[in-house]
């Protein structure tokens, strides 16, 4: 444990900004805004955080808040005009002009939720997406760490937009930012030496930092004797990210193996490309799962409220993870937490969180029967499936905790301090 805390701790007082796309975390459910949460909860006294999001109505804003839905201006009439007429050019230099207004609206509305910051700040962190970072620094005088989430180069090949010019044009912008910041965190290794590769850049300064998770209440972990139905849980989106398809292939291996086990999928339904034509759901089911017999144990329940997935992850037999890549994944790192026995495709940050046949299980990549063996194996060793939730648990503690991670980046916060 001690190997993942700083070496020293600067006690100074700070104030840090952070961003997040949406609060609180029940009305936006979304992996930014999870980690904001966690690493807010694990600060401790010297340092104070002020967060800039798009607030739900329903909620009652805290002090430490700022509602970027109450200060952004109206556009005029000249810009909206202008607006249209730029998105109607099919050419690149208007795609460019739109984007660029586009971001540089994001940054001045940050900026003023900045200058209405109920304290001033010493440092602000926040994600990569869409480059925004770049252009709040041109405007703005506090030192900024570009957190990177997940860049959009990674998902170009997978989601097959990678020769869009609006792909590309973000991939450029986000690079500018993480090249710009006065820091650089990431929550793996691999998704750090990604950046570095695709931008040419040796980021000395970046820290792997890894996301925070909450403990779990034992009366909400996993326990073997949980699940009245025998039940696979896969959360993620119906999309070639996540793997959807991945899942359903291996589901209908298991399934004409297992007869009793279920599939419960929650997620949005993002489709998926076959063949030039997007199917949902429900097509991939009818052109790829002629079974009835495994169809009628598969039940896609869209999105759920993290109550609702908490008491699923509790109940299940096991969790699998079918992603083409995850810079880290907090879906994960939360049914690790819960100590759900798990089986995780081996990609991207996935393998700096599952130690395999120690916390979890991996699997290849793209491969339906291997992840199928996998979730076989563990569900036909219950010994195996109690040893694995022990171990994901007291690993969730050692090193993901919220105070263990807080400190680690309050720690890089001074280090970028003191460099500028």
């Amino acid at each position: 444990m001690q190997k993942n805390m700083p070496s020293k701790v600067n006690k100074k007082k700070i104030t840090v900004g952070f961003t997040s796309p949406g609060w609180p975390l029940s009305h936006f459910p979304n992996g930014i805004v999870a980690y904001v949460q966690n690493i807010v909860m694990g600060l401790d006294e010297t340092t104070k955080a002020i967060i800039f999001a798009r607030v739900s109505e329903s909620y009652e804003t805290a002090d430490n808040i700022v509602n970027l839905s109450k200060l952004n201006p109206d556009k005029t009439w000249l810009q909206k005009l202008v607006d249209k007429i730029l998105h109607v050019i099919e050419l690149p230099f208007a795609k460019t002009l739109v984007y660029k207004r586009y971001v540089a609206l994001l940054a001045r509305n940050q900026n003023l939720a900045i200058l209405n910051s109920p304290t001033p700040l010493d440092i602000i962190e926040m994600e990569e997406s869409f480059g925004v970072a770049d252009f709040l620094m041109n405007i703005n005088q506090v030192p900024v760490v570009t957190r990177i989430h997940g860049p959009h180069f990674t998902m170009g090949s997978i989601m097959k937009v990678n020769t869009d010019w609006d792909y590309k044009l973000r991939v450029f912008y986000e690079g500018q930012a993480i090249i710009n910041s006065q820091g650089v965190t990431a929550p793996s290794l691999d998704v750090l030496q990604k950046v570095r590769q695709h931008y040419g850049i040796a980021l000395p300064h970046a820290k792997v930092i890894p996301n925070p998770v909450l403990p779990v209440n034992e009366d909400m972990q996993w326990k073997i004797g949980n699940n009245k139905t025998p039940t696979i849980l896969f959360v993620g989106r119906f999309d070639l990210h996540k793997g959807g398809d991945l899942m359903l292939e291996a589901f209908k291996i298991i399934a004409l193996k297992n007869k009793q086990i279920q599939l419960l999928f929650v997620g949005p339904d993002m489709g998926v490309p076959v063949d030039g034509e997007i199917l949902n759901f429900n097509s991939y089911l009818t052109r790829y799962i002629f079974e009835e017999s495994v169809k009628k144990r598969i039940q896609f329940l869209g999105h759920c409220d993290s109550q609702t997935i908490a008491r699923l992850r509790m109940n299940s037999l096991v969790t699998v993870f079918t992603s083409r890549y995850e810079t880290f994944g907090i879906s994960l790192l939360e049914a690790l937490a819960t100590g759900c026995p798990t089986v995780a495709t081996a990609v991207g940050g996935i393998k700096e969180i599952i130690v395999d046949d120690y916390n979890g299980l991996l699997a290849e990549s793209e491969s339906p029967q291997d992840i199928a063996d996998k979730v076989l194996m563990l569900i036909n060793n219950p010994a195996k499936m109690q040893l694995l939730s022990k171990n994901a648990i007291e690993d969730c503690n050692k090193r993901f905790s919220p105070e263990i991670v807080a400190a680690q980046t309050v720690a890089y916060y001074h280090s970028v301090l003191d460099r500028v």
